[in-house]
């Protein structure tokens, strides 16, 4: 029993699946579905030994992890492209989330994890699983399909562990960047001139602008 395996079976029934919802990129282990303004991610993420023991779990298990990469937020690094298309990876993504499996196929230490047995007898169990969640996943993706839903959560949202995280606190530099951006790409450049100006006051960003005219000029 190895990784292949798990692999094998995610292309069979997952991927084959996610081509149905407009994935159209695919590793071994992630899906990306392309929009005019933003990239959607899909990862099953496995994990190494020092993780599964930690998590009462076998190497071959893996969660299901979502991730968007927003195209009218300059990025600030440089996104892997490969043949003419961005492929930015979950870590990349400052809108992160995972989906939680039915309760059968849980481990017992974290309940976002498929949980494999060491045979892999449920592999196929725990693949069709996560199709079975497929409107959950649409449903968490949707969140950001209108700039202005975006704005609102970076104005008034907290960040909730696997939910949708990777944001930042309110107030703290990353947010403030995002906030920026956003709000410049749906026209209140009012609020993205004092969200980029407190960003530029952070010098968390000096990598990308040293000024809030410079920070403007970066807008996508």
């Amino acid at each position: 029993m190895d990784s292949k395996v798990v692999n094998k079976e995610i292309k069979r029934v997952a991927w084959k699946k996610l081509k149905e919802f407009g994935f159209s990129h695919f590793t071994p282990r992630v899906a990306w579905r392309y929009f005019p303004d933003r990239i959607e991610i899909l990862e099953f993420r496995s994990f190494n030994k020092y993780k599964a023991d930690g998590s009462n779990a076998t190497t071959f298990s893996f969660e299901v992890e979502l991730g968007v990469h927003l195209l009218y937020v300059p990025s600030g690094n440089s996104i892997k492209i490969k043949n003419g298309i961005l492929l930015p990876s979950i870590a990349e993504c400052k809108f992160r989330g995972s989906i939680e499996p039915s309760l059968q196929f849980q481990s017992k230490k974290d309940p976002y994890i498929w949980s494999i047995d060491q045979e892999g007898s449920n592999i196929s169990a725990c693949v069709e699983d996560v199709v079975l969640k497929l409107p959950l996943i649409h449903e968490w993706f949707s969140q950001f399909e209108h700039r202005e839903n975006v704005f609102n959560i970076l104005l008034n949202g907290t960040e909730r562990l696997h939910k949708l995280f990777g944001f930042g606190r309110n107030p703290s530099p990353i947010r403030s960047y995002l906030l920026g951006y956003v709000a410049l790409s749906i026209g209140n450049r009012a609020l993205a001139e004092e969200k980029l100006q407190e960003a530029v006051e952070s010098q968390c960003f000096t990598y990308h602008f040293a000024s809030l005219e410079e920070a403007l000029s970066k807008a996508l």
